[in-house]
Order: C-alpha cells, then sequence, then structure tokens
C-alpha cells in the first residue's frame, strides 16, 4: 500500500513538469517572422498542396496533415533544430506541433492564429505561378456591405473547405436555409477565396458567424454552435 501511494506521488510530481514540456510554443505572425528569418531551423507549412501553391511562407516546406503518412513523415524531420510549423488558423499545425513534441522534439513553434495573422499584417508570401484560387462562395467588400445592410435578418457563414468543423455544419446551415426561407438571408463566405474580405474584417479564425439586421451586428460567434441554439436567436430577432 505504501509503494501505491508512493508511486502515486511521484506520478502527481512529474505529471505537471512533463505537461509543461508538452506545451506548444505559440507565436504571433511577427515573433514567428523574425524567428524564420533567423535562418535557425525548418519551416513547415501543413495545409493541402493547392493550399500551399495560394500563398505560403518562403523557404517552407509543406506536407499535408490529411495524409495518411503525415505523423511517419513528419517525425523524419532532425530533432537537434528548431521546427516552425503553420496552417490557415493554427488548428491543423499546432496538432502537428503536438505530434513532435510526444516524440522527443524540443524546440517546436506555432503560428498561432496560421497566415490569416501573417496575411493581416501584410506580411510576405509566395504564390506559385501554377496556383488555383478557390472561386466558390467569394465575396467582395462592396459587395459584403450590400449583403448586412438587408432590412431582413442576415445569417453569414464564413467557412473554409479545408476546416473541419465548418464542414460538419454545413448541412446544419443548409437546413436552416430552406426552413427560413424568405424570413432570414443566410449567406456562406468561403474565406480562402475572400481573402481581401477577410483581411478588411480582421477574421483569424473559422467558421465565424454573424447575425446581422440593417448593418447592426446582433449575434457573432467563433467556433460551432448546435443548431436549436441557432434557431432559438434566429426566433428571438424575428419577434423584434
Amino acid at each position: 500500500m505504501k509503494k501505491f501511494v508512493l508511486l502515486i506521488g511521484l506520478l502527481q510530481m512529474f505529471l505537471p513538469v512533463y505537461s509543461q514540456q508538452l506545451a506548444v510554443n505559440q507565436l504571433s505572425a511577427k515573433e514567428f517572422s523574425e524567428l524564420k528569418d533567423s535562418g535557425n531551423g525548418t519551416v513547415l507549412d501543413v495545409r493541402t498542396k493547392r493550399e500551399f501553391k495560394n500563398g505560403h511562407l518562403e523557404n517552407s516546406g509543406q506536407l499535408n496533415y490529411y495524409a495518411l503518412n503525415f505523423s511517419k513523415r513528419l517525425l523524419l524531420l532532425p530533432k537537434n533544430e528548431p521546427i516552425y510549423l503553420y496552417c490557415n488558423t493554427g488548428y491543423r499545425s499546432e496538432r502537428a506541433a503536438k505530434i513532435l513534441l510526444q516524440n522527443g522534439f524540443t524546440q517546436v513553434y506555432n503560428l498561432e492564429h496560421g497566415i490569416l495573422e501573417w496575411n493581416l499584417n501584410k506580411l510576405p508570401v509566395v504564390v506559385e505561378p501554377d496556383a488555383k484560387p478557390d472561386v466558390e462562395n467569394k465575396v467582395k467588400y462592396a459587395e459584403y456591405q450590400q449583403i448586412i445592410k438587408s432590412d431582413t435578418l442576415v445569417f453569414i457563414d464564413f467557412y473554409a473547405p479545408w476546416c473541419a468543423p465548418c464542414r460538419k455544419m454545413m448541412p446544419m446551415t443548409d437546413s436552416l436555409k430552406v426552413k427560413y426561407h424568405q424570413r432570414i438571408k443566410i449567406v456562406k463566405i468561403n474565406i480562402d477565396a475572400s481573402k481581401k474580405l477577410v483581411r478588411k474584417l480582421k477574421i483569424i479564425g473559422v467558421p465565424y458567424l454573424v447575425l446581422f439586421r440593417k448593418g447592426e451586428l446582433l449575434f457573432s460567434r467563433n467556433g460551432m454552435i448546435g443548431k436549436k441554439e441557432l434557431e432559438a436567436i434566429f426566433e428571438e430577432e424575428l419577434q423584434e
């Protein structure tokens, strides 16, 4: 019994230390840029090839987070050098960073809000000659301003094709569009296709949901929301 208690005590002592070792070093865009430009270490983009071609950091490698052999290839990186990871919002790259930390890497850094924040700071990106920009659900800033000034309620779902939570919400958004037809205008905006708009609005994460009436912001949410909760918000605003 005493040995068991002693073992529990030792685990309690070392677990906090282990947790701290696994904590990801989160960097702002400016901090990331300074470290990257020092020339020491490996910069890795963990987005898809198409995303990479449409705008990536100079001298960065590319490895698709969704590839089946991603973890295996990721662990081939040199352990004795700093590793700088990024994606669009910091979601995929943070998970990649944790894989490295769990496998003995110690100098791992993540661009916390991804290339969205990088673009907000007007930092340079490289666009490949054969890039194929996404155009689905593209909205320009002037068009957006017209949309939100509608006399009826306007619900806007900012999403990205690579965003798993966004994809989960798509069926819900589509069903609400049918249910509230003519009462609420429901619009999807693809942030990959609407980069200038995203910079203007300073969006650094998706899903990002907003509800307007005559240009007035009534509701906003960063992240997922349940259908019942959203319907309750709609119904309340429809009574106004």
